[in-house]
């Protein structure tokens, strides 16, 4: 833990600040005699930790303190959260919380109570790794006595494969991920986005390398993003623009928006960033060969061959290039003054405000070096002095735990002030710039802090009235939580052992080179042995029948992972959501539950329906739960009394104990011919099992 314990512990005795206008502050004094104003956030291994009015925590060893606050330390009940990972992440948590209070105070409102042990853990789960904990992991936390468990619950989860799993469900709905689109299968670009995660990449970066990625899909997964919207240069600008920057421009692409500042001329100079990006395929490197490659696809004589061997062309055809040149125009339809129909249109950058003399613009519009356009973009709108790139993913990072964001729809920032609470929304900004863009520093710091760990709001929210967040807000679990949770009971923490890996496998199996130096029969070799590995990843029957869905799901993650290969049962593959299909069939639990169909952004659904609740009642899922071989039924088999087996149940679906009348209800119900897999099915279908408390 970092400490300042020498010039702290002279200076912070001597700056009290305020007279304590709440009863949770008192003056403690040294050894000699200094006073210090601040909270008890607890004791432990012989060292107090006190937290003053900025929110920064100072561990003082004991014997440091006076004889009577030595014994207070001893008996006082700690305020707060208990005692923090580190003093600076404490500062930085109690600065939110300053904001958010005076919010509420401001609206008249109060803060929520603080959220049990039991009621954090399995939030904090299903936000950080997207399930619940099992019933060890939840045992494990109720069960120490450390002040600091919740600090180092945070940790362990933002360290944990299931952060990445959760963080690319999210991502994946927001970039529209698919594992087919454009008739090519696009999984190296979601092992590059999971690869990103894994490694903390920060996220200017990320969305940097996307925006400037170049070359074949196959050969780079990053370049999915643009070639997501191939041939569509306006279409993914629109996208870019509310995604990144919270900018909704969509309808200035055909004229003046009514509702912003933008103008359709402004739209244009913006795409005209991407004029000289060819995503088709046809120009450049990746079509030099093509005329050689369609001279051996015409002495194919088998058909279906020919056929196969066309899409195996048009996978490897898919690239990303930038040429030397600028061609975007403006529309034939243009009707303003400023311009005429079909000008070729010069690259401009937007403004908010007074930002053209911010660093963020610096020699973008100096550049005359069409190939480079794309990067000086990217450049300007990842930069730290963009005004809406931070908040923006700010924001979402917000919503992201809290339920709603500080600022509704997150994907218009057009008049930041207009935020439930815009101080609060500007700091979460410059939080975001100070962590350097770090995602996984950043929820760190939200999940430290009061607000998230109150209790959740459980009353409906009023129309047109903003959300102050006296806590989080009770919300139905995402369809991917719901799944994994789902797998978590089944098969337990082995949920996080398999990963599919496919993108490699698939590129290995279907690249075929369109240099252009490469002779006919060279040619012709390498589109059979392609075509033939294609049938891996192919439809047909294969795809529905689990054995080989199972099988295929192997193959492609290598055979170093064929001792990691899911269980199924049931036809279920009890794989993380992340590592099954992009999206999931229509009929699977994912999709019921509202998976996004991914083609549109942010439009993964959280309703009930009547087809969910039939789902939880007579699905799969339940089934597959309440088998004899679940972990959750064997675990709770295991146990020597019908109380301590009703109680493992009520651990494993709710991270709790059950009262004293759930207790005796479901005890009596055992005596009287009940099943653990009729209570299984009990406990399934509750709304405490599919909400986040």
């Amino acid at each position: 833990m970092k400490t300042r314990l020498c010039l702290p512990l002279a200076c912070a005795f001597l700056v009290t600040g305020l007279q304590a206008d709440n009863e949770v502050y008192r003056t403690w004094t040294d050894s000699q005699g200094r006073k210090l104003e601040a909270t008890f956030r607890g004791i432990e291994n012989g060292n107090v930790f006190l937290q003053v009015r900025n929110g920064y925590v100072y561990r003082l060893s004991l014997d440091k303190l006076s004889a009577a606050d030595q014994q207070a330390a001893k008996t006082l009940k700690p305020e707060g959260l208990g005692i923090p990972a580190d003093p600076n992440l404490a500062q930085a948590a109690a600065q939110i919380d300053m904001l958010v209070e005076a919010g509420l105070k401001k609206a008249g409102q109060q803060p929520n109570p603080l959220a049990s042990d039991e009621q954090f853990i399995r939030r904090v789960f299903l936000d950080l790794a997207g399930r619940i904990p099992t019933r060890e992991e939840a045992l494990e936390f109720i069960n120490d006595p450390s002040l600091s468990k919740r600090a180092k619950a945070i940790d362990r989860l933002l360290n944990s494969e299931g952060y990445t799993s959760h963080l690319f469900n999210y991502f994946a709905d927001m970039l529209r991920m698919a594992d087919v689109a454009q008739k090519a299968r696009f999984y190296t670009y979601q092992d590059w986005l999971k690869e990103q995660i894994s490694q903390n990449v920060p996220w200017n970066k990320v969305v940097h390398t996307m925006m400037t990625a170049e070359g074949k899909l196959l050969e780079n997964g990053a370049t999915g993003y643009l070639l997501r919207d191939a041939g569509m240069r306006l279409d993914n600008l629109s996208l870019t623009l509310s995604t990144f920057l919270g900018a909704n421009v969509s309808c200035a692409q055909c004229h003046d928006h009514p509702f912003a500042d933008w103008t359709q001329r402004q739209f244009y100079e913006m795409a005209a960033f991407f004029g000289a990006t060819e995503t088709y395929g046809a120009k450049g490197n990746a079509g030099a060969g093509m005329q050689g490659i369609r001279k051996v696809l015409a002495s194919l004589d088998n058909k279906k061959l020919q056929q196969q061997a066309k899409n195996l062309l048009r996978v490897n055809a898919l690239a990303v290039e930038d040429t030397s040149e600028n061609d975007l125009k403006l529309p034939d339809d243009y009707k303003y003054s400023d311009a005429k129909p079909g000008d070729l249109v010069t690259p401009k950058l937007i403004t908010w405000g007074d930002d053209k003399a911010k660093k963020a613009y610096q020699g973008v519009q100096t550049t005359k070096h069409d190939e480079q356009l794309r990067a000086q973009f990217s450049k300007w709108m990842t930069s730290p002095d963009n005004p809406r790139f931070a908040m923006t993913i700010a924001n979402r990072m917000w919503k992201h735990i809290f339920g709603v964001g500080v600022k509704e729809p997150v994907t218009d920032l057009d008049d930041p002030n207009a935020a439930a609470n815009p101080p609060l929304l500007h700091h979460l900004a410059n939080e975001m710039v100070r962590l350097k863009f770090d995602l996984k520093q950043f929820l760190r710091v939200l999940c430290n802090t009061d607000t998230y760990q109150r209790e959740a709001t459980s009353h409906e929210l009023a129309d047109n009235t903003p959300y102050l967040f006296p806590g989080p807000i009770l919300r139905r679990m995402t369809a991917e939580q719901a799944w994994d949770s789902c797998a978590a009971l089944v098969v337990g923490t082995d949920v996080d052992k398999f990963k599919g890996h496919r993108g490699a496998t698939y590129a290995k199996a279907m690249s075929i080179d369109l240099s252009g130096g490469a002779s006919p029969d060279v040619l012709k070799e390498q589109i059979e042995t392609a075509v033939a590995s294609m049938r891996q990843f192919g439809g047909g029957k294969a795809e529905g029948n689990p054995k080989n869905r199972k099988k295929r799901m192997m193959n492609q993650g290598g055979e170093e992972d064929l001792t990691l290969a899911p269980p199924v049962r049931n036809g279920l593959v009890l794989a993380r959501a992340s590592e099954l299909p992009q999206p999931e069939k229509d009929q699977h639990f994912l999709r019921m539950f509202g998976q996004s169909d991914r083609q549109i952004a942010d439009s993964e659904s959280e309703e009930g329906s009547i087809p969910q609740v039939l789902m939880l009642m007579n699905g799969e899922a339940q089934r597959v739960i309440g088998q004899n071989d679940s972990l959750v039924i064997k675990t709770a088999a295991a146990q020597a009394t019908p109380e301590q087996q009703v109680e493992s149940l009520y651990l494993s679906f709710f991270s709790r104990k059950p009262r004293a009348n759930e207790l005796a209800t479901a005890v009596a119900g055992l005596g009287s011919g009940m099943t653990m897999r009729d209570l299984t099915w009990v406990l399934f279908n509750t709304r405490e099992f599919i909400f986040v408390e």
